[in-house]
């Protein structure tokens, strides 16, 4: 493996905390260490992209910021993607959070600190070496929408898109179009698009099922006769204002974030229009009360968006599914019944069960649910995440706080946590010790019961796996399964005379880092009254 470690001082807000100069001096052996003032500068970012071709480097690891602030900022994706593009598999790529979950965290516990991200250092060489190869499937995008929902905003969107050369299919389940129609802003758009060859409109019909990426989608449409029928479209654009109940309905089927409310809830919170974890798939915000300029505004930003992605001559898919071993899969169809997704499928006569990378979201259920080990994440496996464990069970020298492991999904658990540090640079309430060692996964759904039975043999002094809230996990089920996984789980560590009460559950938002900070804080207390 011929890897590179890029260590970020950020500009100071890093190495004021963290010794950067040692811990390069402790990976000498890699085949280049660099130290950088800040990845996302102009001058930082096109030194790593040439040292990566000049040392023809086939593995990278970043530590400084979190993997989520490289996914939001213009110079973070689009060095993943020169990374990718220039041959790097997305797999080759890992990060050591030790800007938001050591710096901001652990400010004035200089060495303990350093220790930490030297340990985050070692995790992400092990997920390098640990990991598997993710597939690539270009996809030739359809230049069609599907609209899900009547409104003004709806309409709106189906008039620009019409008039960019995209084919429209308004969805809907009421068969009138009175009231929307009855803002007189509204009707010219209407107008405008009814008798368009490239209008295709189904009253009354709802969505049963979609299927597949960002440029090609198979929908499944449910007809008011009990027909159904398949429409192909490259993106989906949902306003359904206030229709809980149709939200309800429609999150399962395409992975949707709600908010306390019920309401759709976007990825990042600046946006006009909304934003969801699949790239092809945005929503028109319902704001009560907003006027027909606000909705039009934010139609109009949401097709923008998805044209831009749309109109590329093709559209490259990393496949992140789980893996099956046919030497070790019996047939069993365990996964089958556990995928949320419809995504697991058996072959009956060859007593093998098989994925559909157009279903598959990676969530990791179905790994843990497989009685004979036949399955495993592609960015997850579990040889990496017993490394992992094995690696942060070393703890931090000189830290007399009891030692936690942290399992944190990727959805809301890992974010909350990277908001905590942003509110601890300034404030010291939300700080927390440095012996809290934190371990992503992608959902809380994959976190296996053995996992949590190696960190406590290995001297953790207590587990806290951090997960969606009710009714808000990524990957629908996970967090649901997972916590009756583990509420079972306590009666098997009683039997070996381990405490339950070493095991928590904490359910957070995204940017709940208050939250995070008070429940691990108390944990650590309670592990000490313990």
């Amino acid at each position: 493996m011929q890897a590179g470690l890029f260590i970020s001082r950020d500009n100071g807000r890093i190495s004021e905390t963290i010794d950067t100069g040692w811990l390069a001096a402790q990976y000498a052996h890699l085949a280049v260490v660099h130290e950088c003032d800040d990845f996302f500068s102009e001058a930082d970012y096109a030194d790593i992209l040439k040292i990566v071709s000049d040392r023809q480097l086939d593995s990278v690891i970043f530590a400084g910021n979190s993997p989520k602030h490289f996914e939001r900022v213009e110079f973070g994706s689009r060095m993943i993607e020169k990374l990718i593009d220039a041959g790097l598999n997305e797999n080759a790529i890992a990060y050591a959070n030790i800007r938001e979950q050591v710096a901001y965290p652990h400010r004035g516990t200089r060495e303990a600190a350093t220790q930490k991200a030297k340990l985050l250092i070692d995790v992400a060489l092990a997920r390098l070496e640990n990991s598997h190869q993710v597939k690539n499937i270009s996809v030739s995008p359809h230049r069609s929408v599907a609209l899900i929902g009547v409104t003004a905003g709806s309409v709106v969107a189906a008039n620009q898109l019409i008039q960019k050369g995209y084919d429209v299919y308004i969805i809907d389940k009421k068969n009138t179009l009175s009231h929307e129609l009855e803002n007189d802003a509204v009707r010219p758009f209407w107008a405008a698009i009814r008798s368009a060859k490239k209008m295709h409109y189904y009253p009354g019909t709802d969505v049963r099922d979609v299927a597949g990426w960002c440029g090609d989608y198979s929908i499944t449409l449910l007809h008011p006769d009990g027909s159904e029928e398949l429409c192909t479209c490259g993106g989906i654009l949902l306003s359904v204002n206030g229709h809980h109940e149709w939200i309800k309905d429609l999150r399962p089927i395409l992975q949707l974030d709600v908010d306390d409310t019920g309401l759709l809830k976007s990825r990042e919170k600046a946006l006009i229009s909304g934003q969801t974890k699949d790239e092809g798939v945005w929503f028109i915000p319902y704001v009560e009360g907003a006027g027909f300029d606000h909705e039009m505004s934010s139609a109009s930003m949401a097709v923008l968006s998805l044209t831009t992605i749309l109109d590329q001559n093709a559209i490259e898919h990393p496949v992140h599914v789980s893996e099956v071993d046919p030497a070790v899969c019996g047939g069993c169809g365990t996964c089958v019944k556990t995928c949320a997704f419809a995504a697991a499928s058996l072959d009956v006569g060859k007593k093998l069960s098989s994925v559909d990378p157009r279903r598959c979201k990676g969530c990791g259920n179905c790994v843990v649910s497989c009685p004979t080990g036949a399955r495993d994440l592609i960015n997850y496996p579990e040889k990496y995440i017993f490394k992992a464990i094995d690696i942060l069970s070393q703890g931090i020298p000189g830290d007399t706080n009891p030692r936690i492991l942290a399992i944190l999904c990727n959805g809301c658990g890992y974010p909350a946590s990277d908001a905590t540090g942003e509110l601890a640079v300034d404030e010291e309430q939300y700080r927390y010790p440095t012996n809290i060692l934190p371990l992503r996964v992608e959902c809380g759904g994959n976190v296996d019961t053995q996992y949590i039975l190696m960190a406590l043999q290995r001297g953790f002094d207590g587990v806290a796996v951090t997960i969606c809230r009710d009714g808000h996990c990524h990957h629908i089920v996970g967090n649901v399964d997972m916590e009756r996984r583990l509420s079972l789980f306590r009666e098997v560590l009683r039997s070996r005379a381990i405490q339950p009460e070493r095991m928590r559950i904490i359910k957070v938002s995204p940017h709940e880092g208050e939250i995070f900070s008070q429940e691990i804080n108390t944990f650590v207390q309670d592990i000490k009254s313990l």
